[in-house]
């Protein structure tokens, strides 16, 4: 099986590497499920392959990706889920790590490899839009069902809505940004209704990774902060590994802007960013998006983050939620990157009760499955159509909504290492904090 790199950590005192290899039954063993080996007789193997960047600049996401599907396989085989029942037979699940690496090539090498080695029946997950828009041409001809892909450029919603036939196996789970990721501007103009953030003016400046998400989303963004007033110019992109961020805040600082807005999949240009921007101590607001999907960003950051608001990701906001963030960190000590472990798990559970629910692995049928069966979720209610949809860009791709009502994710402002709702009101636990030097 193909494993996720040789970065071995341990984990709650289990490598990384025994963690991640084996069959799903070996891998519960090492998590303490109560499995006897008579309980498996007669029965099959079923491969599914769970797409994620396991080496790269975003390994650590990886890892996260990792876990979540894991603890989603440990809880479904808890509450009978697995062995799954296909056409009068059960099978077992066997998790195949497809390692894109944050590379379109290797991530199409990597998933050949598999299809080789384990004749996949299914796919689940992954991070990065680029690769996903490899990854769905790759796909395409083979009839076999993708389902949660975290990619969310508008390229991937713009390709289902050109070539539905062909890519009818491809289930976006993440969101356009114009739905979603890039609506800061409603929540930024209720900060400054209430008096809470008062900047000294409307001018506004964004830098993003220059790849097909972070260009998609640097324009929707853009188009929310004009519609609220601001001023904003056109994005800054920078590659993904980029180090040296001074000049670009220099000049913002020399165009007197109000709010920074910025977003990379790296963790390490990210934090090199904000450190960056703290450096230069802009009498501005940081808008840090996807700072969080690195479970440790507080180690990378420190109290260079504070202050910074995003709207990046899903809070344990019920009491469920509180729960599950407190097991994960039972079984892994550390605390979560939801949007890489929860998200993953919660499309794993979904993959799981959907092959339960059609006993069939044909991608018709399962797709049928899909659109009639929204699921319930730990952090969010899934639900797709065969169509555009008023909240969801294009057919395949997860529609939007309220508290768990759809997908959703709240304003929250990063401070000390923790992060708290500031909006919506209904749920926010935190008033917003004006920087220092705001």
């Amino acid at each position: 099986m193909p494993q996720p790199g040789h970065n071995y950590r341990r984990i709650g005192g289990v490598t990384r590497r025994r963690l991640l290899q084996g069959s799903v039954l070996g891998v519960g063993a090492l998590l303490g499920w109560q499995a006897q080996a008579q309980d498996m007789a007669g029965i099959d193997t079923l491969s599914i392959g769970f797409c994620g960047p396991f080496n790269g600049p975003a390994q650590d996401t990886g890892l996260e990706i990792s876990r979540g599907v894991l603890m989603a396989l440990m809880d479904a085989r808890a509450d009978g889920e697995i062995p799954l029942q296909l056409a009068g037979q059960r099978y077992d699940i066997h998790p195949v790590w497809v390692d894109t690496a944050s590379d379109p090539a290797t991530a199409v090498q990597a998933l050949k490899r598999a299809l080789d080695e384990d004749q996949l029946s299914l796919l689940v997950g992954g991070w990065h839009s680029d690769v996903a828009l490899a990854l769905m041409e790759a796909e395409a001809p083979l009839g076999i069902l993708h389902l949660g892909h975290l990619g969310e450029a508008q390229a991937i919603s713009d390709r289902l809505n050109q070539g539905y036939a062909k890519y009818r196996g491809w289930f976006k789970g993440w969101p356009a940004p114009g739905l979603l990721a890039a609506r800061y501007g409603e929540p930024l103009q209720y900060l400054r209704d209430q008096g809470l953030w008062r900047p000294a003016n409307n001018r506004a400046a964004i830098m993003a990774e220059n790849s097909a998400y972070g260009r998609g989303w640097a324009d929707a963004l853009r188009t929310s902060l004009q519609s609220v007033g601001f001023s904003v110019g056109a994005p800054d992109l920078s590659a993904l590994d980029q180090d040296d961020f001074a000049p670009l805040l220099a000049r913002y600082r020399e165009e007197d802007i109000s709010l920074v807005a910025m977003t990379t999949t790296g963790i390490q240009a990210g934090a090199r960013f904000v450190r960056q921007f703290r450096e230069q101590q802009l009498n501005a607001l940081l808008l840090g998006h996807g700072l969080r999907w690195t479970r440790d960003w507080y180690a990378y950051t420190g109290s260079s983050s504070d202050y910074v608001v995003s709207m990046d990701s899903a809070m344990p906001i019920a009491l469920w939620q509180q729960w599950w963030v407190r097991r994960y960190h039972s079984l892994f000590g550390d605390m979560p990157s939801i949007a890489a472990a929860g998200l993953h798990y919660d499309y794993t559970r979904m993959a799981i009760r959907m092959l339960n629910a059609t006993s069939s692995l044909a991608l018709d049928d399962l797709t049928r499955t899909l659109y009639r069966n929204p699921y319930r979720g730990v952090w969010n209610r899934y639900q797709f159509s065969n169509r555009p949809h008023p909240r969801a860009l294009s057919p395949n791709e997860v529609i939007t909504g309220s508290f768990m009502e759809g997908f959703f994710f709240p304003l929250a402002q990063l401070h000390n290492g923790e992060a708290h709702i500031v909006w919506p009101p209904r749920y926010a636990d935190q008033r917003f904090m004006m920087p220092a030097r705001s």
